[in-house]
């Protein structure tokens, strides 16, 4: 459509996971560094999170057409799979002949695939996409099949990539045994605003663009402030300015493109950015705690005690998570959260110290 106004052979901003115009910013080059360095060593689980299109899947497509010969690997991209399936999938992804077996053969056909793999001196590896869709008891089954060892040695490796709330699944107790084996993670983060400039006209380069000042300086300032240097975000932008850009008949995009694409089509996700880490810190909250955020009168003091204990463990992980982040908007939130904090923890004292003496019968309002 804008093409030829703008002397492109192509169109440089589609948000297809294509490993020809992945641009190496400094976080990418780190998690595919940590990448290399995981399967290299064979340090048992690799963990890459980042953020809803930041890249990990171009990434990881990436390393999978520089991979040598000699690893044997499968890309698995639908997680809601139901762990009693999931291992008659690593056998089909690895053209295992599955035909008539059972679930105790599909195991022991995918042990001797594993033996005869590391016989031929040929590593194995497992890359699981979208890993923060998978159940506890998927990624527990993953884990027991990561049992698998020959020599000592375990025959074959397990890249868990996903959005962050993998990070927080991992910390559950349920797989403790499972985040004890993650050897190698790294967090994918934004572009810097730097980055953001050289990452579009990057793209606009490898599509064949002369002229790689199209996007002025106002206009790239304006897309790293709305997309948080997000790069499918970035390229939605970039993309639909283009159009807008070619249909005023204008050679380049102005920050008055930019924010009226905001203004009038709030495109997926541009009008929500700034509550992307509040979503994480709810999805999280849903899955560690109970719905019912008050504490019941009827609880017993033991009861209650453990229920606060509880709440102070999943606040100290909130706070934990925002220090982290260490982003402006999310002050006011951390120190909120600092001040139920000290509320939370002046109530536990002082109803532990009941619930020692035994004295006291204590009513919660």
């Amino acid at each position: 459509m804008y093409e030829k106004f703008f002397g492109l052979n192509e169109k440089p901003f589609q948000i297809l996971s294509d490993p020809a115009y992945l641009f190496m910013s400094k976080t990418h080059e780190s998690a595919y560094t940590y990448l290399e360095y995981g399967i290299l060593e064979n340090k048992g689980f690799v963990v890459i999170t980042g953020e809803i299109g930041s890249g990990k899947t171009t990434l990881i497509n990436y390393l999978l057409e520089k991979i040598e010969e000699k690893f044997q690997t499968a890309l698995i991209n639908n997680t809601l799979v139901k762990p009693g399936n999931l291992i008659k999938m690593l056998c089909q992804d690895f053209e295992i002949d599955i035909r008539g077996l059972d679930e105790s053969d599909l195991l022991m056909a995918f042990y001797q695939f594993l033996v005869k793999q590391y016989s031929e001196r040929k590593r194995v590896i497992l890359i699981i996409d979208e890993a923060q869709n998978l159940s506890v008891d998927a990624l527990e089954e993953i884990r027991m099949l990561s049992n698998f060892e020959l020599d000592k040695q375990p025959l074959f490796q397990v890249i868990l990539v996903g959005q962050p709330q993998l990070r927080f699944k991992l910390r559950q107790r349920a797989l403790e045994q499972l985040a004890q084996r993650v050897s190698v993670h790294y967090h994918i983060s934004g572009l810097s605003q730097d980055e953001v400039k050289t990452y579009i006209q990057y793209r606009l380069q490898v599509a064949g663009a002369k002229n790689l000042d199209i996007f002025i300086e106002e206009a790239l300032e304006a897309i790293y402030l709305f997309s948080r240097g997000i790069p499918r975000l970035i390229n939605i932008l970039c993309d639909t300015a283009l159009v807008y850009a070619f249909a005023d008949g204008l050679e380049q995009v102005n920050r008055e493109i930019i924010e009226s694409i905001i203004r009038e089509r709030e495109l997926g996700g541009f009008d929500d950015l700034s509550s992307g880490h509040e979503k994480e810190i709810e999805s999280f909250e849903n899955e560690k705690i109970s719905s019912n955020s008050s504490m019941s009168p009827d609880l017993t003091m033991e009861q209650k005690v453990d229920w606060l204990s509880n709440h102070l463990e999943h606040i100290e992980k909130k706070i934990a998570f925002l220090t982290n982040e260490r982003e402006n908007r999310d002050n006011l939130i951390l120190e909120l959260f600092k001040l139920l904090q000290k509320n939370y923890e002046g109530r536990y004292q002082v109803l532990n110290k009941l619930l020692s003496s035994q004295k006291f019968k204590v009513i919660v309002k």
